[in-house]
């Protein structure tokens, strides 16, 4: 298995959340504020997450989920970053547009944080991601 780590934050509690997966998956990492979509096409595994805001994927996030090249069965983990609520749909929109290009989302997970740069424990978080890797 070939992972890789892609994400948008803009507050930097995303990024935490992505280097945390990126060092238990021992993978590579990429702000897709800088890399291309087809980045992902060395990769079998796509682990991808930003924020939630207003109930929705940050612009920046759909947009390039929106430019993913097609794929075939590449396994794909969503996570989200969220303070109040709207996690669960976020995460079924970039879904929606995931899926008919051919990404198969294995796990859905999600991190509530308060302010950035507090502290915070992404144990089950990290759990969870490590049962499917």
């Amino acid at each position: 298995m070939k992972p890789v780590v892609l994400y948008f934050s803009r507050t930097g509690n995303t990024k935490r959340v992505a280097e945390a997966i990126a060092q238990l998956a021992n993978a590579p990492i990429f702000s897709i504020s800088s890399c291309e979509p087809s980045v992902v096409e060395a990769y079998d595994t796509i682990i991808l997450g930003g924020p939630v805001e207003g109930s929705s994927p940050a612009k920046e996030t759909r947009n390039f989920v929106e430019r993913l090249p097609q794929a075939q069965s590449k396994r794909t983990i969503l996570f989200v970053t969220y303070r109040i609520f709207g996690n669960e749909r976020t995460m079924k929109a970039l879904e929606k547009i995931i899926a008919p290009k051919g990404y198969q989302t294995v796990l859905k997970v999600s991190k509530k944080m308060k302010k950035p740069g507090e502290p915070a424990d992404f144990s089950e978080l990290l759990s969870e991601v490590k049962k499917i890797l």
